[in-house]
């Protein structure tokens, strides 16, 4: 497993409940926490074409 890193954001109280509702919800699947959520948000964001494009056009993908 891939060392884990501090993220830290802010977002409104509106979808504050919402995902907290949400992550609640999905438990019955799996058992998901806030973490979760956020790494899956962040990978979806990721894969967009426009970013994947972005990483592309600059080498972003030999990061170390």
């Amino acid at each position: 497993m891939a060392k884990k890193k501090e993220f830290r954001g802010y977002i409104t109280q509106d979808l504050d409940k919402l995902v907290r509702a949400l992550t609640a919800i999905k438990n019955g699947d799996r058992d998901w926490s806030i973490s979760d959520v956020l790494q899956d948000a962040l990978e979806t964001w990721i894969n967009l074409p426009e970013n994947q494009e972005l990483i592309r056009k600059h080498n972003l993908d030999k990061l170390d």
